[in-house]
């Protein structure tokens, strides 16, 4: 009798399902895809922020032709193993006994003779031999059905590549296509402002509040493409602002948490100190601070005017923070918000500024 189906397995998610898109959609289709997801996440008050970074690291894999063609061999990889899997579990085959011809009458009389005689010897040989010893109990070997043990069982996928640390110049050479330098104009086209960005989806940039609401109109240029930009929301409570700039498809970085940093952990910002080109520049993670609005990141990695709301990112090449004040009468006392806070950005006010809020928390008692 067959045993009974195991429950099927849910079928793991790929980053082509995450976003919605063919295994051979063009990257114009999956900047589409990304762009409507992230939009839909964000109309959504209950969207689930893992999702969120979801979206964003199958964009970032899938717009780069080199992680797109590795992690498509490693989805074929996978489905091999699978279908080896599903093979090796497959039931053997059962063939049917043919039927054995039935011998003639005349030798069934002889066999039925034959076995009466076998069966009278062999009782009276029973009788005459002496008693058995009691049978002993040998440990039996188990014995796995032939089918078991012709087929391997299929090897286990691999984990996950570990993450690999990069070097400063790895780092600015990936992270500098995905930073924004942005320019603040007052009503009469006049520079006022001046401040950085980091790129988090196709014509999406985040920065700092206190820098995109100091004017009237944005520029923002990433590599040598310059945009005209907007205000879409702005959480002036997270002093985070999401700007949306038409025509800008540059790659979006990963997202990654703060939760995650340790003190002394090292830490890279990239940003346009004073207007200048791109620069970055390392230091650590000197502590965690608490605000009311949540823990903000402490650093020795300097900021300057000109790089606020520019990104911070960890050693490999994650962002985990958005780079925000300079007490000034402190030496390496730089801050960042969590990149966590990204994903909960809303339209509203200020109720206990950020920037105030920190001054206020290094006053001294």
């Amino acid at each position: 009798m067959a045993a009974p189906p195991s429950p099927a397995t849910p079928k793991k998610r790929t980053l082509y399902d995450i976003l919605g898109v063919e295994r051979d959609a063009n990257a114009i289709d999956i900047g589409i895809a990304y762009k409507a997801r992230i939009e839909a996440l964000n109309r959504n008050p209950g969207a689930d922020p893992n999702e969120v970074n979801l979206v964003h690291e199958a964009y970032h894999v899938l717009c780069m032709p080199n992680e797109r063609a590795a992690y498509d061999a490693k989805l074929i990889s996978m489905a091999e193993k699978a279908a080896a899997k599903e093979s090796a579990q497959s039931p053997d085959l059962v063939l049917e006994p043919e039927e054995e011809e039935k011998p003639p009458a005349w030798k069934n009389k002889y066999v039925l003779t034959g076995g009466a005689l076998l069966v009278a010897l062999l009782a009276f040989w029973a009788m005459r031999s002496p008693p058995k010893p009691e049978p002993r109990i040998v440990a039996q070997r188990e014995l796995r059905p032939p089918s078991e043990a012709r087929v391997a069982a299929p090897a286990a996928a691999p984990e996950p590549a570990a993450l690999v640390a990069k070097s400063a110049e790895e780092l600015f050479t990936t992270l500098s296509r995905s930073t924004a330098r942005i320019t603040v104009h007052d009503i009469s086209g006049r520079a006022v402002g001046l401040g950085s960005g980091v790129v988090t989806g196709i014509g999406t940039v985040v920065t700092n509040c206190h820098v995109a609401t100091a004017g009237g109109s944005l520029t923002v240029k990433v590599g040598a493409e310059q945009f005209s930009a907007s205000v879409e929301v702005a959480d002036e409570e997270y002093d985070l602002c999401r700007l949306s700039v038409s025509g800008l498809t540059a790659p979006a970085v990963t997202i990654g948490s703060a939760e995650s940093l340790k003190t002394g952990q090292k830490v890279y910002a990239i940003g346009s100190p004073q207007g200048l080109e791109l620069t970055i520049s390392d230091g650590i993670v000197s502590g965690m601070r608490d605000l009311p609005q949540g823990r903000v990141i402490q650093t020795t990695a300097p900021i300057s005017p000109g790089s606020s709301g520019g990104p911070l990112f960890d050693a490999y090449g994650r962002l985990v923070g958005i780079m925000t004040f300079q007490h000034r009468s402190g030496q390496n006392l730089n801050f960042a918000v969590p990149a966590d806070w990204i994903a909960n950005i809303r339209s509203r006010s200020a109720t206990n500024p950020l920037t105030e809020a920190m001054q206020r928390s290094m006053a001294p008692n």
